[in-house]
């Protein structure tokens, strides 16, 4: 939902659109750390 249509460009990193933030960023610090981040601080600021 922090994405919207933009999230299914995580899908080549593991993260389905339909996971919440918490399990997106998990799955992203291992693989693509700096969008784990990014993920993160969107979700924070409500961006």
């Amino acid at each position: 939902m922090v994405l919207g249509p933009h999230a299914y460009m995580l899908a080549r990193y593991g993260v389905s659109p339909e996971e919440d933030v918490d399990t997106a960023v998990a799955k992203l610090k291992a693989r693509a750390p700096h969008l784990a981040n990014l993920l993160q601080e969107v979700a924070q600021r409500g961006l």
